[in-house]
C-alpha cells in the first residue's frame, strides 16, 4: 500500500475507581471506558527508513517521546520491518485532557501499520503491543464500551451503550496524570463506587442516572489543582445536564445527553460564555473498525 488513513477515536470514563497501588507503582483500576466520535486523523506513508512524525499541532512532540512514534517502533521491532514510516497526525482531540488522545494515536498507528505493511497481526498481537505502550492504548485498539481492570489493559467488552450525545468542555489548564495519581495516594478520597451495579446497568441497557453512583475518584483530587472544573460542572448541571462528571485524570468535563436534549446541548455549546475553554458536542460510538478509511 502507498498510504493508509485511519481515525484515532477518543474516550471518556463513565466511572473510574482505584483499588490499590501495585508493586510496580501503577494503580489497579476498575473503570468503564467509552469511545466517542471525536478523533484525530492518522495518515501513514512508508519511507526508506526511520520514523517521522508530522503534525499540525504545536502541542505534541515530534520526536521519540511521542507515543505514536513509540508504537511504530514497537511494531517494527516485533515484525522486523525493514522500511520506515512517516506518521501524519491531524490533531482534533485536545492534549492532556483525559480523553486518551495520545493513546488513540498510538493504537491507530499499530492498526494502520498492520494494514500498510500487510503484517496480518491479529487482535491479540496488537493488544499485546498496545499494553506495552500505555494503560489506555489497548482499549483504543478496539473501542466501544469496556470494563477495564489492572492498569486498564485487562478488558471485558460490554454490550454497546445506547447512543448518547456528549458535551466536552476542557478548561485551558493542563494537568499531569502522574501528579494526579500521586496526590490521590496522599489524600483520603471518601467516594464509594458501586462497580458491579453500574456494570449491570450497562449490560441490562437500563437508562443511566448519575444518582446510581457514577463517579470518578480522581475528580476530587484534580479539582484541588484546577478550580475551573467545579465551575464548568455547575454551569452544565444548571442547564439540566445532570449526568456531568470529569473524565480520566482530567481536566475535561463531560455531560451525557439524551436525544430529547440535543437541541439544548447545541445551544449551550454555541453560547458557552467562557471563550478560554475548549467546547465541542460529539457522540458515543460502538466498536471501532480496525481497518483503514
Amino acid at each position: 500500500m502507498e498510504k493508509v488513513k485511519i481515525p484515532a477515536y477518543g474516550k471518556i470514563n463513565l466511572f473510574l475507581d482505584i483499588k490499590n497501588v501495585r508493586e510496580d507503582g501503577f494503580h489497579n483500576l476498575e473503570m468503564v471506558m467509552q469511545s466517542i466520535k471525536l478523533h484525530d486523523n492518522i495518515t501513514l506513508v512508508p519511507s526508506k527508513k526511520g520514523i517521522n512524525i508530522i503534525t499540525d499541532s504545536k502541542e505534541i512532540p515530534t520526536d521519540e517521546s511521542n507515543l505514536a512514534s513509540q508504537a511504530a517502533k514497537a511494531v517494527m521491532q516485533k515484525t522486523k520491518i525493514q522500511k520506515g514510516v512517516n506518521i501524519h497526525i491531524d490533531k482534533n482531540i485536545p492534549v492532556a485532557a483525559g480523553l486518551a488522545g495520545g493513546s488513540a494515536d498510538a493504537a491507530a498507528v499499530i492498526k494502520g501499520m498492520n494494514q500498510l505493511f500487510e503484517l496480518d497481526m491479529d487482535y491479540k498481537a496488537m493488544h499485546e503491543l498496545a499494553a506495552g505502550l500505555g494503560s489506555d492504548v489497548p482499549f483504543c485498539i478496539k473501542g466501544g464500551t469496556a470494563f477495564a481492570t489492572g492498569r486498564g489493559e485487562i478488558l471485558n467488552w460490554l454490550s454497546p451503550l445506547k447512543k448518547k450525545w456528549v458535551i466536552l468542555i476542557k478548561p485551558p489548564q493542563k494537568v499531569s496524570t502522574k501528579e494526579v495519581y500521586q496526590l490521590y495516594d496522599k489524600k483520603n478520597v471518601d467516594l464509594e463506587i458501586p462497580v458491579q451495579r453500574l456494570i449491570k446497568i450497562i449490560k441490562d441497557k437500563d437508562s443511566l442516572d448519575i444518582k446510581d453512583g457514577w463517579a470518578n475518584v480522581l475528580e476530587p483530587v484534580t479539582k484541588t489543582i484546577i478550580d475551573e472544573i467545579e465551575v464548568i460542572e455547575e454551569k452544565l448541571i444548571d442547564q439540566g445536564f445532570n449526568f456531568t462528571m470529569m473524565t480520566g485524570s482530567g481536566p475535561t468535563v463531560f455531560s451525557l445527553i439524551d436525544k430529547d436534549q440535543v437541541d439544548e446541548a447545541k445551544e449551550v455549546v454555541k453560547n458557552w460564555d467562557r471563550p478560554q475553554d475548549y467546547v465541542v458536542l460529539t457522540e458515543t460510538i460502538n466498536e471501532i473498525n480496525s481497518g483503514p478509511s
